[in-house]
């Protein structure tokens, strides 16, 4: 037997050697894009497994089934936000002036939402998964085990601000955090829509003048109307 047919032959033999790190996330890149997509309920397993490049039987090892899946792409993207986005709102937010200095909590909606803006568009997918949910109000969300609070200490902070007169008196400080949010995403998520009359968010002056639009509705939305 010829060395090529022998070394054919061992390797035939031999077992797949994954790199596990590696291999998650090339499932979860392709998860990721095909949740995006397609939303929960109608991605497939087998059409991941097409597009990660590994069988089924290998994704169900690494994850359970397809919530467990789901999960863990919302987890990955949960903790990039937090890594990138989290991390600086938090920052900002250690400032003690903030519920009691009108400049400092409008600097702080600005920096904090052109933070989030920029994070939601350079993580696309994400926010595609986002609307899927809303679409489907929210079941698969609220089942998988992986739960986020991004919303805690918003609220702690619009109940001071709204205490010392900053926040506006009419607004129910439970919603601060829901309505930048939903604001922000529901912006970005519809631009496409209306790209016929604004441009394209991949254009940079379109996307700082879409941010700053946002940025000006959440200021004069959510602040005391006689401090701005």
């Amino acid at each position: 037997m010829e060395v090529a047919s022998i070394a054919s032959a061992e390797s035939k033999r031999r077992p797949k050697i994954y790199d596990a790190a590696r291999t998650r996330g090339i499932i979860l890149d392709a998860a990721e894009k095909i949740f995006a997509e397609l939303g929960y309920s109608a991605a497939r397993i087998d059409v991941i497994a097409k597009a990660s490049g590994y069988n089924k039987s290998l994704i169900y090892q690494y994850f359970g089934d397809k919530l467990g899946l789901y999960t863990e792409v919302v987890k990955r993207a949960d903790q990039i936000g937090e890594q990138i986005t989290g991390a600086f709102i938090s920052g900002l937010l250690q400032n003690d002036k903030l519920a009691s200095d009108p400049a400092a909590f409008r600097s702080f909606l600005e920096s904090s939402t052109r933070e989030t803006v920029s994070f939601l568009l350079e993580h696309r997918s994400y926010l595609r998964i986002l609307f899927w949910e809303a679409a489907e109000d929210w079941r698969t969300w609220n089942q998988i085990t992986y739960r986020p609070d991004d919303a805690t200490q918003m609220h702690e902070l619009a109940l001071a601000a709204q205490k010392n007169g900053i926040l506006r008196q009419d607004l129910d400080p439970a919603l601060f955090p829901i309505l930048i949010m939903n604001v922000t995403t529901a912006t970005l998520q519809s631009s496409s829509r209306f790209e016929h009359l604004l441009g394209t968010l991949d254009s940079p002056q379109m996307r700082e003048e879409t941010t700053r639009q946002i940025v000006q509705f959440i200021i004069h939305g959510v602040m005391e109307p006689s401090l701005l």
